[in-house]
Parts: C-alpha cells; structure tokens; sequence
C-alpha cells in the first residue's frame, strides 16, 4: 500500500493548475486593473477641474472603464466555478486511479467511515473555500498594487512606499497575534460545545417532570450558556480588536503620508485637488489592506483541510485482511476435482492454472470465502472482473434513471425550499434505479450486462443466485456458463451448484 506521505498539499494545489484558473487570473488582473484605471482618470478629472477645461468625456471614460472592470469581475467568477469543479473532479479521478485496484478496503468499515466524508463533501468543500479565497485575496493584492502604483506615478513615489510598509507591518502583527487569536476563538468554540452538550440530556429532565433533576440541570445549563457568552464576546473583541488597531495603523501610516505630500507640495493646486480627489480611494485601500494581511489566518485554516484531504488519499488497509481467510476450511472445487490451498499464492495458481471453467468456492460461515474473492481481486487487479454480494455498482441498463426533483423548468418546484441534501439524492437516485425491478431480476440484468458488455480473464462472483427465484437462477445460471466457456469464473454460489 502507498503511504499518505507520497500525497502531500503540494501534490492537490496542482489540481487547480487549469485554463479556468489561469482564465480567473487574466480577469482578476483586467478587473482591477480597470479600478486602478479609474483613479487614473479621477486624477485627471482633478487636474482638469483646476486647469478649468473639464468635459464630458472624461466621466463618460469612467463609465466605459467601470462598465469593463465590472464585467471582468462577474465573469471571473464563471471561471472560478470551473476552476473549482474541474479541481474536485480531478481529485476523484486521481483518487481512484491511486486506489480502484486495493479490493481489501471495501468491506472495511473503519476506512470507510474515515474517508468517505472526503470523497462526499469535505473535498469539495475545500476546494471551493481555497478558489473563492483565492479569487478574493488575488483581487486585493491586484486593487492594492495596481492603485497604489498609479498614485505613485501620479502624485508622490511615497505613496506606494507607506502601503508597502503597512503590509509588512500588517503581516507582521498578523502573524505575531495568530496564536492568541487562535486560542480566543478555540476556547470559545470549546464553551459553546459545553453549552450545546447539556442539550442532550434536556429531553430526559425536562418530560420525567421531576423538578429537583430539572432543576439540577437548569442551574448546570445556566452557567454554561454564561461561560458561552464571555468566551464568544472575548473572541469577538479580539477579533474586531485586531481588526481595529490594524485599521488604526493603516490610516495612521498612508495618511501621514499624504499630509506630507500636501505639506510638501502647498502650493501645486492641480496636485492638491488630485490628492483630495483620491482619499476616499486610499482610505478603501487601507480597509483592504487589513483584509488582505488578515487572510493569512483564512488561508492556514484551508491549508490545514488540505492536509487532511491529503492524508486520506490513501486509506490504511487491514494489515490483517489475508490472515482472515482460512484457508483450512476452504475447498475449491471445479467438476469432480477439489483443492485445499495452503495461501493465497497457491489458490491465484488454481485459479489461473487453465483459462477458463468454473471454480466453485466453498467453505462454511466465517471461512473467509468473500475475503478470498477480494484478496484474488487486489493480486488479479484489472485481469479480474469482481462482482460482490451487495453493490452499489452503476450499471448501463438503469444507470440513466433521474432522480426526482432534478429539472430545473419543473413548475412545481418551490423557490423558498432549500435543496436536496446530496445523501437524499443518493436514496432517491437509488429508488428510481430500482423501480420496475425485484432484486432477482436486477440480479439478472446485472449478470447479462457483464456478459455482454465486459472481457476479462477471471471474473469474481459472490453469491450472484442469492435473491433469484428458480427461473430467474436457471436463465443465470445459463448466463455463467457462457462466461466460463471464454474466461475462468471463480464464485461463491447461494446454493452448492455441484
């Protein structure tokens, strides 16, 4: 088995690595690139104003240049969506291609428990969290950078300096004040955990009817819903207590510097108009430049779900899966001829000894004869085709069935109503697949398609006969045989065929 170290964060962030991306990027930059061309013009239009020859022209500039940058903006986020998307979709693919071939984890419940949040949300989660946290924080550093060179350019080099020194100040406090804020908020989630935990016994003293027991718990209740509110009110001062002295900062540094400049330059009129012109412009830059630095913490938080998709991209096998077989108890049998196999190496040479017929497992209850199955399939991997006792394998023949509630220009569905969960989907997808079907004859539609449809060497079958009637088994029956006129069936039948 692969170890999870061989997947690491690096390994997930080049699923990002896609046109859609690289299409947001271009975007970004055009969108901000137009914002920091309207302070251009706004500086211009300030220039105009103290020269007095003003015009029309320049805030017809300002819409055009406004009307692109917004456009930019909105489609950026088409490409953002792709960008996610294409992201989660190529973590499945590569997750299967990395796993399709270990057949010991799929009875394996712990594994199963462990990972499967990953494949059905968590993944997903992240990946969208990490591009729309990219697209915004991109979109700052672009707005900050973009602007402040055109108000370097165009009214003081200074300008782009003390945005520059507020960033590092900014990042530096950022990460000097990571911890406390992170333990402000830790042990705020903590109190509020403790709260919501003496809510699960609310039911049993509230309708026993008891009053000294819900009095016990009301007075417990109480002071926990107390603790809760300090801890969440001392979380919220740290945080908008940050949030305010960095802001302090910000304006403190960049409009120091604008005094200056004005200082500096009180007698240049048209220069003094621009700078008045584009304060509210620095003031919003100082309110982004906090967001920005303050996005540190945002990012370390979805790097920190990354390790763990990362660290679950190879699920720890049950070391003991072979052992579990005992192979004492096991008899394979084909035709008259019977073998007791001694390991696991010895019943893959039965099974491929000759390239076709059909051998019969058998053993009594606990043997290991569908550990067996999976442990041929994982020495096999793509020779053998493996059909297990319970699936939720797609099949051809109803894997088109929609699910309820799927149209989108369906009349009937309520605007206000939230969407399906997608465990809910599943189920209904489930239902519909098996509506017009009893369970014996999805068995033997099962069983046509993988005759019609597959070509394998050795095909794995596990209780295949368990829900068909005694046509239904005949016509399967039939259908195995003429696998094993052109492959070698290894089965586990429901009843002894022999």
């Amino acid at each position: 088995m692969p170890p999870s170290t061989t997947f690491q964060p690096r390994d997930f962030l080049r699923y990002f690595v896609s046109p859609a991306a690289f299409g947001m990027l271009v975007l970004i930059i055009v969108q901000e690139a137009g914002s920091a061309t309207t302070t251009w013009l706004v500086i211009q239009i300030a220039r105009d104003i103290a020269e007095e020859h003003i015009t029309a022209r320049d805030f017809v500039e300002i819409v055009v240049v406004q009307t692109v940058s917004y456009i930019a903006g909105a489609v950026s986020w088409i490409f953002a969506e792709r960008a996610g998307f294409a992201a989660y979709a190529r973590y499945m693919l590569d997750f299967a291609r990395r796993n399709r071939s270990r057949t010991a984890l799929l009875a394996d419940g712990g594994a199963r428990e462990q990972v499967e949040p990953f494949l059905t949300n968590e993944t997903f989660d992240v990946s969208f969290d990490l591009i729309y946290n990219l697209q915004y924080y991109l979109r700052l550093f672009f707005q900050l950078l973009f602007n402040a060179l055109v108000l370097g350019f165009e009214i003081d080099a200074g300008l782009p300096i003390a945005f520059a020194a507020v960033f590092v100040i900014l990042i530096t406090l950022q990460w000097l004040l990571q911890k406390p804020l992170a333990a402000a908020f830790l042990h705020n989630q903590r109190m509020t955990n403790r709260m919501r935990a003496r809510t699960y016994n609310a039911w049993d003293n509230i309708f026993s009817g008891n009053r000294y027991n819900f009095t016990l718990w009301h007075r417990d209740f109480r002071q926990r819903v107390g603790n809760a509110v300090v801890a969440q009110i001392r979380a919220i001062l740290a945080r908008e207590g940050w949030s305010a002295i960095s802001g302090v900062i910000a304006l403190v540094v960049v409009l120091s510097t604008t005094a200056w400049v004005a200082i500096q330059d009180a007698g240049n009129t048209t220069l003094l108009i621009a700078l008045a012109a584009t304060l509210p412009r620095q003031i919003e830059m100082t309110l982004d430049m906090h967001q920005l630095t303050g996005g540190l913490t945002d990012l370390v938080a979805v790097w920190t779900r990354i390790r763990g998709v990362c660290a679950h991209m190879h699920p720890a096998a049950d070391t003991e899966f072979v052992a579990r077989i005992d192979f004492e108890r096991l008899v394979l049998r084909e035709g008259e001829r019977e073998w007791v196999c001694d390991s696991l190496a010895d019943a893959v040479h039965r099974v491929l000894a000759v390239p076709t017929g059909l051998v019969g497992v058998r053993g009594g209850n606990g043997s290991g004869k569908s550990t067996l199955l999976s442990a041929l399939k994982c020495r096999l991997r793509g020779q053998a085709y493996y059909w297990p006792t319970h699936d939720r394998l797609v099949f051809e023949f109803n894997a088109g069935a929609p699910a309820p509630g799927l149209s989108p220009a369906d009349s009937t569905l309520d605007p206000d109503a939230d969407a399906e969960d997608a465990s809910e989907i599943s189920v209904a997808e489930e239902i519909e697949q098996k509506k017009g079907y009893s369970s014996g004859e999805r068995q033997l539609r099962v069983l046509q398609e993988i005759v019609a449809k597959t070509d394998c060497q050795v095909y794995l079958l596990d209780e295949w006969d368990a829900n068909l009637d005694l046509a239904n088994r005949a016509a399967a029956s039939a259908l195995v045989g003429q696998l094993a006129q052109r492959a070698r069936v290894v089965e586990i039948s429901h009843r002894d065929r022999h």
